[in-house]
């Protein structure tokens, strides 16, 4: 049975949330309400997995994090605030070896936080799973410049990306080290809420060489852009002309329980984009992305997944291997060369 340590200063999302999990088989053994609670309660009850409420007294969630991954590195989920102030911490969070983040209800907290059961229930058994040991890899790890060579990659070139759980520091890192001359036209889908993706095409915008914004109905991207598809919203790819991809909003229903699904977005780029196409899935929970990558490879495309090792969870990445439909199973550091050397000297 998975165990868990809520710590939150709201008494009734301590309860509420204590509910959610428990009617879903998993033991909170303990839930507390400030930030030295925290941090004992898990150090302590040695949990498989920590909801954390950003502002706490005493100590706020990122103090919690950073103590108790210095200490005794615990998967552990963010309670977020919808706000930009929340955003910006949740992303500090995610640095400081936070797996992933719930967004908290803006509206009557009883009956919103309850419509987020299911994906809450998801995030906590996901994080569960996660690898301790890979929790501060990566934590407060400065973006890597391209080494990366592109002489030989064609223009008109274009990849897309998908990931969930774990991804966006994985995102981050792909983008910083894929090469700005290689001129690609990226296409991003994170599983995340629409509070969340605009910050986070900005965060990509400041610490990589690539324009990079969150993508509007009928945007363009152009050579050397990256967009990140709105939450709550599928992206689609409806033209390649003129050097440049044409996508639009489709406010269709959730897939693999998401919105934006990264199968919809490879699906449309597999019959839209004419010239050379790249697919890659990185970490993330479910199977989102797999049906995708077969559609990319049916199409004459290149497909790549992360590897298990340095996967944070290895679910959407392990279900597109399993349809023998990848050409290269990569490590993290090695995703940035894996899409260039896919479109190296590409014939089509």
């Amino acid at each position: 049975m998975v165990r868990a340590v809520i710590a939150d200063d709201s008494g009734v999302m301590r309860e509420i949330l204590s509910e959610i999990l428990t009617a879903a088989g998993i033991e909170v053994v303990e839930a507390v309400e400030d930030g030295t609670s925290a941090v004992r309660a898990i150090l302590e009850r040695d949990p498989d997995v920590a909801t954390i409420d950003i502002s706490m007294p005493d100590k706020n969630g990122l103090e919690v994090i950073e103590e108790v991954m210095a200490e005794r590195p615990t998967p552990m989920l963010v309670i977020s605030a919808r706000a930009n102030d929340g955003a910006s911490e949740t992303f500090e969070a995610l640095d400081r070896g936070a797996v992933d983040f719930i967004a908290k209800p803006s509206g009557q907290l009883s009956v919103d936080i309850w419509s987020q059961r299911d994906e809450i229930v998801e995030k906590v058994r996901a994080a569960a799973a996660v690898d301790p040991t890979t929790l501060t890899q990566d934590a407060g790890a400065e973006p890597v410049q391209s080494t990366v060579p592109a002489d030989r990659v064609p223009d008109g070139s274009t990849v897309v990306i998908g990931s969930s759980t774990g991804g966006p520091q994985v995102l981050e890192r792909v983008l910083a080290e894929l090469p700005r001359e290689a001129k690609l036209r990226v296409l991003i889908v994170q599983h995340m809420t629409d509070h969340y993706t605009g910050r986070f095409a900005m965060r990509l915008n400041e610490r990589t060489a690539y324009e990079c914004r969150e993508a509007s109905d009928g945007d363009t991207v152009g050579e050397g852009d990256a967009v990140v598809a709105k939450g709550g919203r599928h992206l689609e790819v409806t033209a390649d002309r003129d050097g440049e991809l044409a996508v639009a909003h489709d406010d269709g229903p959730k897939i693999h329980n998401v919105k934006p699904a990264i199968d919809v977005t490879m699906q449309s780029a597999a019959e839209a984009v004419s010239g050379p196409l790249v697919g890659a899935v990185f970490t993330g929970m479910g199977a989102d992305g797999a049906a995708g990558l077969s559609a990319i490879k049916a199409a004459g495309g290149k497909t790549i997944a992360q590897d298990e090792e340095t996967s944070r969870v290895f679910g959407m990445p392990g279900r597109a291997v399993e349809t023998g439909d990848v050409d290269m199973v990569l490590p993290e550091e090695r995703l940035a060369e894996g899409i260039v050397n896919a479109l190296d000297g590409w014939s089509g």
